[in-house]
């Protein structure tokens, strides 16, 4: 069984919060990750992975068209 990877951030009050990676998606030349928080099975967050001086940024997709086009994206992976 493979284990999923936890991802760890700072919220907006600087507490510290644990995502579960679900998946990494690929559109347009860009990466997404969708991360959940541990413990909220409802909830989902798309952050665009940019790399600045060979470290990893997952900054948040605040842009509704965007977001939607990266879980359209992830949703058509089911279809396959």
């Amino acid at each position: 069984m493979e284990e999923n990877k936890i991802i760890s951030m700072m919220d907006e009050d600087g507490e510290k919060v644990d995502f579960e990676l679900i998946e990494i998606i690929e559109l347009d030349e860009n990466r997404y990750a969708l991360l959940a928080p541990i413990g909220d099975e409802e909830d989902a967050f798309v952050y665009k992975i940019t790399t600045v001086n060979d470290k990893e940024e997952y900054n948040a997709v605040e842009d509704e068209e965007e977001f939607e086009r990266v879980l359209e994206e992830y949703e058509s992976t089911f279809d396959e």
